[in-house]
């Protein structure tokens, strides 16, 4: 299964929203919107009975970050193309600590197709995340990932140069 890694395209948007909704319905059943901005989803606690309305279509504001991946230095969109589609996509951003510009790259999405997975296509979209990264100056590297996602767990923890060592504690309102 021959696939190019590649740097979004304006074109891609559109087939990245469908794999972006594939990937939050494989783990997420419920998505709440919550208060800062449309489009930014958490899933939702076992307590939300009710969703807030919003007066966007919540694809828009994952729309808007696709865009701005597609010119801004600190976030990009990589596309993994067979010719015939896209079967996977990554999104990363650059953080900055301190004063001296010390970056990190955070990969925040990573999906690829069920069907196409098991076949390098996740691998390869990190290989190529960690060279645009190293190109936009970033030498430290993380990924995120809920411990309920085993595919995703068990992808990181194969990967013998990335270790496990932080937690992250969230707290949404």
């Amino acid at each position: 299964m021959p696939s190019e890694v590649r740097l979004i395209t304006d074109q891609d948007i559109e087939e990245v929203l469908v794999l972006w909704g594939l990937n939050a319905g494989e783990h997420v059943p419920l998505l709440s919107y919550d208060r800062w901005g449309p489009g930014v989803a958490v899933p939702a606690r076992p307590e939300v009975t009710e969703v807030e309305a919003f007066t966007r279509d919540p694809l828009d504001g994952t729309r808007d970050l696709l865009r701005a991946a597609l010119t801004d230095e600190l976030s990009f969109c990589l596309v993994a193309d067979t010719g015939h589609g896209l079967d996977g996509f990554l999104t990363g951003e650059i953080h900055t600590q301190s004063v001296n510009d010390f970056r990190i790259g955070s990969i925040r999405e990573l999906y690829v197709r069920p069907e196409a997975r098991r076949h390098g296509l996740g691998s390869a979209l990190v290989e190529a995340a960690i060279a645009e990264f190293r190109r936009r100056r970033a030498r430290m590297f993380r990924a995120e990932v809920n411990p309920d996602w085993k595919d995703g767990m068990a992808f990181w923890q194969s990967r013998g140069a990335w270790l496990q060592d932080a937690v992250v504690f969230n707290h949404y309102e």
